[in-house]
């Protein structure tokens, strides 16, 4: 059968001619393919469809602003989240294993990891300490939940001893070397963190040990979380609750007096 695409073909909509461009030796290649493919799962048990789920995601690829360009540096999306508490988020991205050769970036080349550990303030570039925690309300409710972010399940890790005796204590190596956790780059493109329900009000701030250097984008975010009602709503709802009771009251003392007219009341 003949092609239904022709060269530069003269078509018509909405009462007039168009000519299309349209280049026949052209057309059917693919230049750039940016196609993509995501999959909308069932709600786990336990999360009912009036519990809001939100996506945290990385965007971004390796290299710094002129390496990335047209695309952009590593960024968490949205790097600014606020929600109340009840709200779920999952945690999950992706990267590749096939970015240009020689693009700025820690780790092993043409590899994109991210983690999240939590900060004290967007001003920090470290870890928060067990030790700050303790005093302060931790992002994730258990330090099994903090290390599996931070470690981002990776497996085989060698320490700093045995990855600089394996590469003979060339720095350049170790920083390649796919069993060096403390780059991640044992981990894989994928990272799918689940669902967390988000517990505890107050601020929260993280950041990607891996990405967070002077020749990239910052990598860092917030999530604040509200309660479920603000505090002008609770008194709201403070104040009808004491109508109502005081209402409630009320009639109940005028049924009496009517039923009983010698009370005195």
């Amino acid at each position: 059968a003949a092609s239904p695409v022709t060269q530069d073909p003269t078509l018509q909509a909405s009462g007039a001619n168009f000519t299309l461009a349209v280049d026949t030796s052209q057309f059917g290649r693919t230049f750039e393919d940016r196609s993509y493919m995501f999959h909308i799962r069932p709600r786990p048990s336990g999360v009912t469809g009036s519990n809001r789920i939100f996506n945290l995601n990385v965007r971004g690829k390796r290299g710094n602003i002129v390496q990335t360009y047209p695309a952009t540096e590593y960024d968490f999306m949205p790097d600014v989240f606020e929600g109340r508490v009840g709200d779920y988020i999952h945690f999950q991205w992706t990267g590749c294993d096939t970015n240009p050769a020689g693009n700025a970036g820690e780790g092993t080349d043409g590899t994109d990891r991210s983690n999240m550990v939590q900060v004290m303030n967007l001003e920090s570039s470290v870890p928060a300490t067990a030790e700050w925690l303790k005093s302060n309300t931790p992002l994730f409710d258990t330090p099994e939940l903090r290390l599996h972010f931070a470690m981002i399940g990776q497996t085989g890790c060698l320490t700093m001893e045995e990855l600089l005796a394996k590469n003979n204590n060339n720095a350049g190596a170790v920083e390649q070397d796919k069993q060096n956790c403390m780059k991640l780059n044992a981990g894989t493109p994928y990272f799918d963190g689940g669902l967390i329900r988000m517990n505890s009000t107050g601020t929260f701030y993280y950041m990607n040990t891996r990405n967070n250097n002077f020749t990239n984008r910052g990598q860092k975010g917030s999530i604040a979380i509200v309660p479920l009602l603000p505090s002008w709503a609770l008194a709201l709802v403070l104040v009808g609750a004491g109508g109502f009771v005081l209402a409630g009251g009320v009639a109940g003392l005028i049924m009496y007096a009517k039923s009983h007219p010698h009370s005195g009341i």
